[in-house]
């Protein structure tokens, strides 16, 4: 009797499991028909809760170490966390919803559907936040699905290899940009990062392929050269007006995860090596900081002072840290409607620079002027006055010189990507740059610092063949496993 009632547990456990797992990969909303502004509305928020949220974002500020703990120290010293929450997270908000856009805009009633919009303008927008989370997606576990994810008629979805994932997005936002007629309407309405402006748009998927092209450029700079090149040929970012950001909403439910975090404790400072990298450019102190950045990044302790927190101290150290004696991020950045950024003109200008200082566009020599304006677009970003800009310009340690481009560059691209934890992690893993020390007390399982997530538990449980495939061809699943563009 008893050996019928454990059999009868598992196969409940496994159907449960099971239909877990069709939940995930199927799209939740196939039969949706509400109108597609209110759609684009809700994936747009979803997407950005992961983007700035206290989960995926914060181990990635953490992980690049832009940020630092204090009383829960684990993601700092890198013990390895099951990512299925992550996984999820990106899987089931927004995606579905982007989906549902393309599907309802592209079927036999989208005629229904051109009163929010031009169909394909519709198209195009959910194209370009489609590329955009998939490419935070193979960036975080390398290969990951992607041809087969959220297919109705797939319950299985096999994973696609990261050197296929990449040219596959390169070519999803060309035919984007390609579909975007930026005479006719974009969104009536919903459309919360550029309200229905397709030149803007259009100006982001050109400029988020310069980003996608550069990451390949340690391991198919031919298709790198050419992608950086024809997409900044094109029709990109031109100031910071162009920004693609989404504001946060004045309400707690909609509102900025950092701000939320702070109601009810104060565990998150601003980490001492990025304080201590600021003021290496410009022989800054705590007390008259030469980075005119800081004070919009972080707040000032007790003492009227700018300090980092200590990086990667076992969680029972962090209580000999007084908060009052360090910086916690800034009123500004706490603010309940801060935005949260997926890219910025700053970031375009810098893949512009490395681009000309490696040959791949327009002249090298003029690297070091695409390099200050960086630089300038960065802190203009943050209102930062043109004086203060022009007297950190003239900082000797600012002055670009092409025999350490990879360090100026990267360097100063890491500070200018503050906030965004996943980019300025990949771009630390594409350049090597800043170099971060690796904490003494991290866990006995790192080796280390982190260059992707784990795979999740939940796909060990349930899609098993396939995962143990990509394990395969990603030659293992461990923290230190380097994806195919990181090599």
């Amino acid at each position: 009797m008893k050996k019928i009632i454990i059999f009868l547990i598992i196969i409940g456990l496994t159907s449960s499991c099971t239909k877990d797992f069709v939940e995930l990969n199927k799209n939740p909303l196939a039969t949706n028909k509400a109108p597609t502004p209110a759609i684009l509305t809700g994936a747009m928020q979803s997407l950005i809760n992961i983007n700035s949220g206290l989960g995926y974002n914060k181990t990635l500020m953490l992980y690049s170490q832009q940020w630092s703990q204090r009383e829960t120290t684990t993601r700092s010293l890198y013990v390895m966390d099951d990512s299925s929450g992550d996984w999820s997270a990106w899987y089931l908000n927004g995606l579905p919803e982007l989906v549902n856009i393309i599907e309802l805009n592209s079927g036999d009633n989208k005629d229904d559907y051109s009163v929010y919009g031009k169909n394909e303008n519709q198209i195009a927008v959910a194209k370009i936040l489609k590329v955009w989370a998939f490419s935070n997606i193979t960036d975080t576990w390398g290969n990951v699905p992607y041809t087969e994810a959220l297919k109705e008629d797939i319950t299985f979805p096999a994973y696609d290899k990261q050197e296929s994932i990449y040219p596959a997005l390169i070519n999803e936002l060309k035919d984007a940009a390609n579909m975007i007629d930026v005479n006719a309407s974009g969104f009536t309405s919903g459309d919360m990062m550029y309200n229905g402006d397709m030149t803007k748009w259009k100006r982001f998927a050109n400029s988020l392929r310069a980003r996608l092209a550069l990451r390949m450029s340690e391991v198919n700079p031919s298709l790198a050269q050419t992608e950086v090149a024809d997409a900044l040929s094109s029709n990109v970012f031109t100031s910071n007006d162009d920004n693609a950001m989404i504001y946060f909403q004045n309400e707690e439910s909609h509102a900025n995860p950092l701000y939320l975090e702070f109601l009810t404790q104060q565990w998150t400072f601003v980490s001492e090596p990025l304080i201590n990298l600021m003021n290496s450019y410009g022989s800054g102190t705590a007390a008259s900081p030469s980075d005119p950045r800081i004070p919009h990044y972080a707040d000032p302790n007790q003492n009227g002072e700018y300090v980092g927190f200590p990086y990667g101290l076992p969680t029972s150290d962090t209580f000999n840290y007084a908060i009052e004696d360090y910086s916690l991020p800034s009123a500004e950045v706490r603010a309940m409607n801060f935005p949260s950024f997926l890219m910025t003109y700053a970031e375009l200008l810098f893949i512009k620079a490395e681009a000309e200082q490696r040959g791949w566009f327009g002249n090298t020599a003029d690297a070091s002027n695409t390099y200050y304006d960086a630089i300038a677009a960065s802190m203009d970003q943050w209102g930062v006055s043109q004086a203060d800009i022009t007297t950190y310009l003239a900082y000797p340690e600012v002055q670009y010189n092409t025999a350490n481009w990879r360090k100026l560059i990267g360097e100063q691209k890491h500070i200018a990507l503050y906030l965004q934890g996943a980019n300025a992690w990949n771009e630390w893993k594409r350049l090597d740059y800043p170099v971060l020390q690796f904490p003494p007390a991290a866990s006995a399982n790192a080796t280390e610092i982190p260059r992707r997530f784990r795979y999740p538990e939940s796909e060990a449980a349930i899609n098993m063949d396939n995962l143990s495939q990509a394990i395969n061809d990603m030659g293992g699943n461990e923290m230190n496993t380097r994806m195919w563009w990181d090599q």
